[in-house]
């Protein structure tokens, strides 16, 4: 019994589940998610959460802008009746004064007038100054590391008022070195002088709009701020900027504008730039020439109370951005995309740092729980797909219906490189623990060789030859060869029902249980009597043993067996070359239940007889198409080789099995007796 225990002991040692010194998977995919959660806190993914940020503009699609926003192109048509860029400022005088016609809020010229036109400044300020809703463009030069210059105390800064408070963190917001200011005269008449710049993400492309510029130690709202100020009723002095917004306190219901550490707004474009309601500067004229001749005018009675933006979109002339919805989108519709912003409070909010970061660990954490090992290798994927999909699809609705941006691009990098990660630790873990359990299966192996017979019995007038080949490194069949009193021997085959360690333990306590059993010396139904008794009393449940045993006895050279739920013996007869199949009547397997009834029966051996006992590997080995290989074709090779040695007809057998079953795996235990007489 101690080689039992042996065995028991070398199937009960744990591996620990994981290669010595190798990492748990929740342990790495937090790991792997403190990887990436740094890369992007680093930068390294920004680029293409921007892109990202593009791809889910896209397919939202368009949104209305604000219906009180209007764009006057000057695009390529009226170029060719207004004549080549730039234009007498006479023709803006004018302009001018058909706007005024329609009473709109705001007129803002989104264009640059740094230099005089000495003919024509003087008549373009007096109609700005006489409408009082002009706003002109000024331009920060951006340098980060700039010095301050200050802004002289003159009719200019009147014109651009500063956000009130002071600066507190210096090092936080843009900085300007200096500033392009329309021409004096023209300064002089505007209500405003509003800043235009529009800096580019590192990519190039416009999605973010500094909302406020430090120059001289002052902050200066953007041109899409100042308006939105002046039209709600604010002060410009009363704009707060803290940390995370920039506050508008509208009387009653403040706005709130999301900014990141650069004072800069993330602008929620509606789509390209026809999606505002836009006419060309030549349409004005002409619907003007209209009210002129008696005719209802079209666009003018659209344009009272409205914000009017005025900018090139002609060719050659057009400031192009690059943004989701086009590569050459005019400058004059960020600004006026940041104003509808405002004016809807339909503001793009991106997630923090924090969030984003505790997205990508929380992530971790869920693969390691539901990627688990031990479960096919597509299962595993299919639920990585599963969590894939479904960040992406969350990120989009949070984006598409509730204007939050949260990181995509860093999270679904994440979800593959643990996924990644988390198989390639399971996999090594696997492999360690299949290495580890090889090796304690070659060591089962070898003690379970250890119950089989290393000698064969030495009698003048007969040959033994037995060999068993597991399926598995360990196996559920058993023979024995047992030297009785009396000058007998016995020779036993089983076959334990089911394979590998279950079955390897069972033949083990029931190769243990028969020896003890056999030496009573014992006729051999008897001895499967008793032996039945002692293992179903304490036998495994579902488990059983069908085995014949033969006695053997050498004075009277008398062959008795009894079968328990074994295959027949096949009997070579030498006298009539004629093979028969042997069997005794009734005899359950070993261990289904106590009180069976096993019954002998006497096998006739003269000279050059052969007994041949096997278990069902023999007969049930399959060829690649399942085909058996059947008693049959070994009754075949004992017609052609019964001149040959007990040994030399064993191995005639297991070759021919090996080779009809080539291509096909061995699904069961092979064992094989040869007994020839001699």
């Amino acid at each position: 019994m101690r080689i039992l225990e042996k065995i028991k002991s070398a199937f009960k040692r744990k591996s620990g589940g994981k290669a010595s010194g190798a990492i748990s998977d929740f342990r790495l995919g937090i790991i792997m998610a403190l990887i990436i959660a740094g890369l992007s806190f680093a930068g390294s993914f920004e680029k293409y959460e921007l892109l990202a940020l593009d791809e889910m503009f896209r397919i939202r699609g368009f949104e209305a802008p604000s219906d009180k926003i209007i764009i006057i192109e000057i695009e390529d048509h009226s170029l060719e009746i207004l004549g080549r860029w730039p234009w007498p400022r006479s023709h803006h005088a004018s302009f001018l004064d058909i706007l005024d016609e329609a009473r709109p809020a705001v007129v803002i010229f989104d264009i640059l007038f740094p230099e005089a036109d000495p003919e024509n400044d003087g008549t373009f300020a007096a109609v700005a100054e006489k409408t009082g809703n002009v706003y002109l463009a000024a331009y920060f030069s951006l340098e980060k590391y700039a010095p301050p210059a200050p802004l002289s105390e003159d009719l200019v800064l009147k014109r651009m008022p500063s956000v009130g408070g002071k600066v507190k963190d210096k090092n936080r917001y843009l900085k300007a070195s200096s500033v392009t200011l329309p021409v004096a005269e023209l300064a002089d008449s505007a209500k405003r002088i509003s800043i235009v710049n529009v800096p580019s993400d590192p990519d190039g492309a416009t999605r973010h709009l500094p909302l406020a510029i430090e120059f001289g130690g002052k902050l200066y709202p953007a041109m899409s701020l100042q308006i939105a100020s002046d039209y709600l009723g604010v002060d410009t002095k009363d704009i707060k900027v803290e940390p995370n917004s920039i506050v508008l306190p509208v009387v009653g219901n403040p706005i709130r504008i999301p900014v990141d550490s650069k004072a800069s707004m993330v602008i929620n474009y509606c789509g390209p730039i026809n999606t505002f309601e836009r006419y060309s500067y030549v349409q004005v004229i002409q619907d003007y020439n209209r009210l002129i001749n008696g005719e209802e005018p079209v666009i003018l009675n659209k344009l009272k109370g409205k914000i009017i933006f005025i900018g090139h979109t002609a060719t050659g002339t057009i400031d192009s951005r690059i943004m989701p919805f086009s590569n050459a989108y005019p400058a004059v519709g960020v600004h006026a995309s940041a104003l509808s912003n405002i004016l809807k409070r339909n503001f793009m909010r991106r997630a923090g740092v924090s969030t984003n970061m505790l997205t990508i660990l929380l992530l971790g954490g869920m693969l390691s729980a539901l990627l688990r090992k031990g479960r096919k290798a597509l299962t595993n994927f299919g639920i990585m797909l599963a969590v894939f999909f479904a960040y992406a699809v969350s990120a989009f609705v949070l984006f598409a219906y509730l204007d939050f941006w949260i990181n995509s691009f860093a999270p679904l990098v994440a979800i593959i490189f643990i996924y990644v990660g988390l198989t390639a630790n399971q996999y090594s873990a696997i492999r360690y623990e299949k290495r580890v359990l090889e090796n304690e299966l070659l060591i089962a192996r070898a003690i379970q060789q250890s119950f089989l017979p290393k000698n064969y019995p030495q009698v003048q007038f007969l040959e033994f030859a037995a060999r068993c080949l597991p399926a598995k490194h360990i196996g559920g069949d058993l023979y024995d060869f047992i030297t009785l009193e009396n000058g007998k021997i016995g020779v036993v085959i089983g076959d334990v029902s089911g394979k590998g360690v279950p079955a390897a333990l069972y033949m083990a306590r029931t190769i243990s249980e028969f020896r003890t059993t056999a030496h009573f010396d014992k006729d051999p139904a008897e001895t499967l009597r008793i032996l039945n008794d002692a293992v179903s009393k304490e036998g495994m449940e579902k488990s059983f043993i069908t085995m014949q045993y033969v006695t053997i006895d050498l004075k009277s050279k008398e062959f008795l067996f009894s079968n328990a739920g074994h295959n027949t013996i096949i009997h070579f007869i030498n006298n009539s070359r004629k093979i028969e199949e042997i069997d005794t009547e009734g005899g359950m397997p070993i261990g289904v239940m106590e009180g069976i009834d096993f019954y002998n029966k006497q096998v006739p051996m003269e000279k050059g007889d052969i007994l041949f006992l096997y278990s069902d590997g023999v007969s049930e080995a399959m060829d690649k198409n399942r085909k058996e290989f059947g008693l049959n074709r070994v009754k075949d090779i004992l017609l052609a080789n019964y001149g040959l040695g007990a040994l030399d007809i064993m191995s005639k057998v297991l070759t021919a099995i090996e080779i009809f079953s080539k291509g096909a795996p061995q699904h069961d235990d092979i064992t094989v007796i040869v007994i020839k007489a001699v």
